[in-house]
């Protein structure tokens, strides 16, 4: 949205471009129409060189400029309209109070006051610096131009335009309304909320507690060394190197440094690049491939397909744990030693390349070991009829199957009474009706691997 404004007591009409600037535009305008209506107005036109009237009590002072140039704010005096469709410079540092600058299409440089107040750009190019230790809350709002903002002290509204605009908060809590394209917007070192709903920018969180919010595409943001909560995107990059936690959209690549809680989106690709534990929670249809660190616990979802990969090895952890849906939890490119909880859906459990723990849950799970010797398939008593398929028990050495809670002799029992599955397999019955299939065992081989099938 763009629109111009007529200004009471200035000789013109203000051109703003932008939804949110022509919004604080208006206001600006009702605001010095209410002074003029109230004859409490007082306009000093600065182009003329003259000096300005020196304000009574209870009068509202603006100034304005038809020209480009270098502007001092008059010493009482709380509105700054730029008409000018040339560059300008314009000082308001010296106020106490409260200031608002309009601005026109030529592009203006507005050095901040320690009083706050409200900064409305044009079309051109702006620039706005904050007092970074005195400066009060400012509402900055910019048009169509590439423009630069560094935040003041206090606590900033900062919303630009549809340019590419260069953003730094200051030291407040600031929040940030980004919609431009190719933007950078630096978080500081107060608690900083940073949402953007343009394409191609990247976002820098800082050292506070940051919001951060990726309402665009094809994004990137870094999380700072504060405690950072990230909505993603589409298609976004996302690099955190604090304490995070992340609602992920749609085809995000994620990278975490520190100690992080993810909740993925749809095909996203999870890093863990530093020490810190990983929580990856999984949502309804995800894809995702997960690649763990020391400590790293993923949780499935219904329709979840999770590839989970460790390159360290011993002594990293994997917790892979299914939900109610239909999932596949596959950690056969895992180097670190894996725990694997079926839910009660039908699922999938894959093991990696060293010793794992897989546990059957209520519903239909399909076990593998993986390339790892010394797996351990566990089946805990009262799963009222789960059906479990074990693919790979006698591929490796020292796998185990472990029967808990169903008696010292639940296992022989068991065994002695296997029938055949098939032409290759067999199969086994619980006390609580739960069935294991082993899928490369005939019964004449499973009998031979009896020592291997335990119960307590």
């Amino acid at each position: 949205m763009s629109g111009t404004v007529t200004v009471s007591g200035g000789t013109g009409l203000v051109t703003v471009t932008g939804g949110q600037a022509y919004a604080i535009a208006l206001t600006y305008q009702s605001a010095l129409a209410s002074a003029a209506a109230q004859n409490a107005l007082v306009s000093a036109d600065l182009t003329a060189g003259a000096p300005p009237p020196i304000l009574a009590p209870g009068q509202v002072g603006q100034a304005y400029v038809e020209s480009g140039g270098n502007y001092l704010l008059p010493l009482g005096y709380r509105y700054f309209t730029n008409y000018a469709t040339t560059g300008s410079t314009i000082d308001v540092s010296t106020s106490t109070g409260p200031t608002s600058v309009l601005a026109s299409t030529g592009g203006t440089s507005v050095t901040g006051g320690t009083g706050g107040g409200t900064f409305i750009g044009g079309g051109g190019n702006n620039l706005f610096a904050g007092d970074s230790v005195r400066g009060g809350d400012y509402t900055i709002a910019t048009g169509s131009g590439n423009d630069t903002v560094y935040g003041a002290s206090g606590n900033d509204l900062i919303m630009p335009g549809s340019g590419a605009n260069l953003i730094e908060t200051g030291n407040g809590n600031d929040t940030v309304l980004a919609a431009g394209t190719a933007d950078t917007i630096v978080g500081g070192s107060g608690s900083d909320t940073i949402a953007t709903t343009g394409t191609a920018s990247t976002v820098y969180g800082g050292s506070g507690s940051d919001l951060l919010v990726d309402g665009g595409a094809d994004n990137t943001f870094v999380g700072g060394s504060g405690p950072t909560v990230l909505f993603t995107g589409s298609s976004g990059a996302y690099y955190l190197t604090g304490t995070a936690t992340v609602i992920g959209g749609a085809n995000d690549t994620i990278s975490a440094a520190g100690n992080s809680a993810i909740f993925g989106g749809v095909n996203s690709v999870v890093t863990e690049t530093g020490s810190g534990a990983l929580a990856f929670i999984a949502t309804a249809g995800n894809a995702a491939t997960v690649t763990g660190g020391s400590v790293t616990a993923v949780y499935g979802t219904d329709g979840a397909n999770i590839t989970f990969i460790n390159n360290d090895a011993e002594p990293s952890l994997g917790y892979l744990v299914a939900s109610t849906g239909n999932e596949t939890l596959n950690g056969g490119l895992s180097k670190g030693f894996l725990d694997l909880f079926g839910g009660s859906g039908n699922d999938v459990l894959v093991g990696g390349t060293n010793p794992d723990t897989l546990t059957a849950g209520t519903g239909n799970t399909t076990m593998t070991g993986g390339a790892g010797n010394g797996n351990l398939f566990a089946f805990n008593a009262g799963q009222e009829g789960g059906a479990a398929v074990i693919t790979d028990f006698g591929a490796a050495a020292g796998n185990l199957v472990g029967l808990f809670g169903y008696g010292a002799g639940a296992a022989a029992t068991a065994v002695t009474g296997a029938t055949a599955a098939g032409a290759t397999g067999s199969i086994i019955t619980l006390s609580d009706h739960t069935t294991i299939t082993f899928t490369n065992l005939t019964v004449a081989q499973l009998h031979g691997e009896a020592s291997r099938i335990v119960s307590t």
